[in-house]
């Protein structure tokens, strides 16, 4: 009989950015010595095969933020904590406990894990940790995540083994922030002697470490045998690239892949039925949005004006697509701040802009808008074509012309940061952290937007306000004031909460499980005995 499963019935967004899946395949050991014994050689299942669809941007974790890089990233470099798994708290990694404040909350002490090396031999000790926080703070250095270190204005290393915080202000998603894979800590000296994006040899210190790659198709990676909370029982892991999810499937079926990290909704059943194979649909932090330009970044000049932004999203109605094309694999939400993540009130919801496509042709017309053209940015990314489709379609329905331009992954991260270059695009978010601030703040504000560009002070204010306190009311109560903000202005429209959907081998393999983030850690899988 088939080994299957359906975890969650909940709707929720289909894992951020719905981006990868690896394979390769499987190469089987015989067990030692088999001539003592008449019964035939066992297998001795040391190799995972994961097989992903959309290649990692590169592998240094500072430097890149998508989720196909941290599949790889989160298994070589680690944070100083870690979120954990039910997604409702965080466990220390590289730190030894959660973080001892002051009494005025603006000093925070750290213990750090003592006898942890990186791969190369050499001691993690907290020079590495003022690493990482002088390289996120350094704007020529090319973080992704420089909100994460913000708050900190200065530190000091007493000893090796602690490090101190001294906060600009009160911070109350510190060790969420230090728990973002944008915030691993890397070996300073390989750091600065070899290109990590391509080569992170002996630059980390998690449980497994680099071997090789070919660009764009496959990387290998093998058990840290030094590893401080013990070696991995898997000893080998190769992703490899498939961009078609059919392709990638069919090495399922033919038990060459034995991982895939993300399904699209309609292949889910029809990798639920491989015999062998546990398909899983739960529920994750990951939200998917449209998102509009707004003032002379846009390419065309109408963006700027607040009723023609309303009239695009009152055109299409979200919900329907989200109950028809993703069914109980997806979650509809009006919030930009979903749901499950921290900070969320069921007040966010009234901030939503219905749809209705009468009056966003009535205001068309009324404002001889009738024929224009606006462009929209996609990646290649199927989900995104899909969205794309239908997006385009319901505009067309009340006289707009959707010009869509698809590129593939890396290209559309970089040429969404261009001025004059198309007006809305498709982005998603898989939150990491699980906090709604770290939603608003690393994806809309004027100092880390760099997207959407948005420039706005007000909403500025009221995020930075969301993480100057660390009572709970008082965050959720600047957080509503943002998402009323940024969704009143008719910047950001939710489409869903999508479900993190991922198959596995089950003959082999167990405890293989994602995080709300959608990240998966290979340490924690173990092997069927």
């Amino acid at each position: 009989m088939k080994n299957r499963k359906l975890l969650g019935i909940a709707l929720v967004v289909a894992l951020f950015l719905a981006l990868v899946g690896c394979g390769g395949g499987s190469n089987p050991t015989p067990s030692a010595d088999p001539a003592k014994t008449d019964e035939p050689a066992a297998e001795v299942v040391d190799t995972m095969n994961v097989v992903v669809t959309t290649s990692p941007v590169g592998l240094h974790p500072l430097k890149t933020n998508d989720a196909p890089s941290t599949y790889c990233n989160g298994q070589i470099f680690e944070t100083l904590y870690r979120r954990t798994i039910d997604g409702t708290s965080y466990k220390p990694l590289l730190a030894a406990e959660l973080p001892e404040f002051s009494e005025d909350g603006l000093t925070a002490t750290i213990k750090l894990r003592e006898g942890v090396t990186f791969h190369d031999g050499t001691p993690f000790t907290s020079a590495a940790v003022g690493y990482m926080i002088d390289c996120l703070k350094n704007p020529d250095y090319g973080s992704q995540r420089p909100s994460i270190v913000e708050s900190i204005e200065s530190y000091e290393c007493p000893d090796d083994n602690t490090i101190v915080l001294h906060l600009a202000y009160v911070d109350g998603v510190l060790v969420a922030k230090l728990a973002h894979t944008n915030g691993c800590i890397v070996n300073p000296e390989l750091d600065k002697t070899q290109d990590l994006l391509v080569d992170p040899t002996g630059a980390g210190t998690g449980p497994y470490k680099f071997v090789s790659a070919i660009a764009g198709s496959e990387y290998r990676l093998t058990a840290n045998e030094n590893y401080w909370e013990g070696e991995p029982e898997i000893k080998n892991v190769v992703y490899s690239v498939v961009q078609d999810e059919n392709t990638a499937i069919a090495r399922l079926k033919t038990g060459e892949a034995d991982f895939i990290p993300t399904l699209l909704a309609d292949s889910f059943d029809e990798v639920d039925s491989i015999e062998g194979y546990t398909a899983v649909s739960v529920p994750s932090s990951a939200i998917y949005y449209l998102a509009y330009r707004s003032n002379e970044t846009a390419k065309n000049d109408l963006m700027a004006n607040v009723d023609f932004r309303k009239a695009l999203i009152q055109a299409v109605d979200l919900e329907y697509y989200t109950e028809n094309m993703m069914g109980i694999h997806a979650t509809f939400v009006k919030s930009i701040v979903g749901p499950t993540l921290v900070g969320y009130t069921p007040e966010m919801d009234n901030a939503f802009i219905a749809p209705d496509q009468e009056a966003a042709k009535a205001t068309i017309e009324a404002n001889g808008w009738t024929g224009t053209e606006v462009t929209m940015l996609v990646s290649t990314r199927e989900w995104h074509q899909n969205v794309a489709a239908y997006v385009q379609g319901e505009l067309e329905k009340v006289g707009i012309k959707v010009n869509v331009v698809s590129e593939e992954w890396g290209t559309f991260l970089d040429d969404a940061k261009k001025d004059d270059y198309f007006d809305f695009l498709i982005l998603s978010w898989s939150n990491v952290t699980g906090d709604g601030q770290q939603m608003l703040e690393p994806n809309f504000s004027t100092k880390n937007g760099t997207r959407l560009k948005y420039n706005n002070a007000e909403f500025d204010a009221e995020v930075e306000a969301s993480a100057r306190t660390t009572v709970l009311e008082e965050r959720q109560a600047h957080m509503l004031n943002a998402v009323n903000k940024i969704q009143g202005d008719c910047i950001v429209t939710p489409l869903y909460s999508d479900n993190a959907r991922f198959a596995y081998n089950s003959t082999k393999f167990s405890n293989v499980n994602l995080d709300k983030g959608g990240q998966f850690y290979l340490n924690d899988f173990t092997i069927n005995k």
